[in-house]
C-alpha cells in the first residue's frame, strides 16, 4: 500500500520513495523529507515498491530493508529501470564483505546503519540537487 502525505499549501519539489520494513524509521524519514517539501511514498515490500516506482517514477529512492544479496540485486535493478532518480541504500554491514556486497548492488549511495538522520537528509538533498 502506498502512503502519500504532503502539505497542500506548497508545491512539492521531489517525490521520495522509501522502501523499508522499519515503521519507526519510515515515520522519522517521512517527517524529515516532508519538511523539505517532498512527497513521500513508502512501501515495506520489494514487489510493491517496484510497482510504486513504475507508477510514480520517484526523484529519489531510499532502501532500508533486509534482503539476501540476490534479492537486493534484483530490487535495485528493477528500481533503476522504474526510477528517474538516485537510489540510496542503508546497510547493516558489520564486516568488509557485507559492505562490498552492498556496493555490488549498484545503488548510487550507501550509508552504514545506524545512520544519522541529518546525514541522510543532507546526502539525499545533494543527490536531488544533482539530478536537476
Amino acid at each position: 500500500m502506498v502512503a502519500w502525505k504532503t502539505d497542500t499549501n506548497t508545491i512539492p519539489l521531489h517525490t521520495v520513495l522509501i522502501v523499508s520494513d522499519q515503521p519507526n524509521s519510515v515515520a522519522a524519514w517521512d517527517a524529515l523529507f516532508s519538511q523539505r517539501n517532498c512527497i513521500v511514498l513508502s512501501e515495506s515490500s520489494p514487489r510493491y515498491a517496484v510497482q510504486a516506482a513504475r507508477l510514480v517514477a520517484p526523484s529519489l529512492v531510499l532502501v532500508d530493508i533486509q534482503l539476501t544479496r540476490d534479492e537486493r540485486m534484483e530490487l535495485i535493478g528493477e528500481l533503476r529501470k522504474a526510477s528517474r532518480g538516485p537510489i540510496i541504500m542503508l546497510v547493516s554491514a558489520n564486516t568488509a564483505q557485507l559492505a562490498i556486497e552492498a556496493n555490488e548492488s549498484a545503488a548510487d549511495e550507501y550509508l552504514l546503519k545506524p545512520v544519522n538522520p541529518a546525514v541522510l537528509v543532507v546526502k539525499a538533498m545533494a543527490w536531488l540537487a544533482q539530478a536537476r
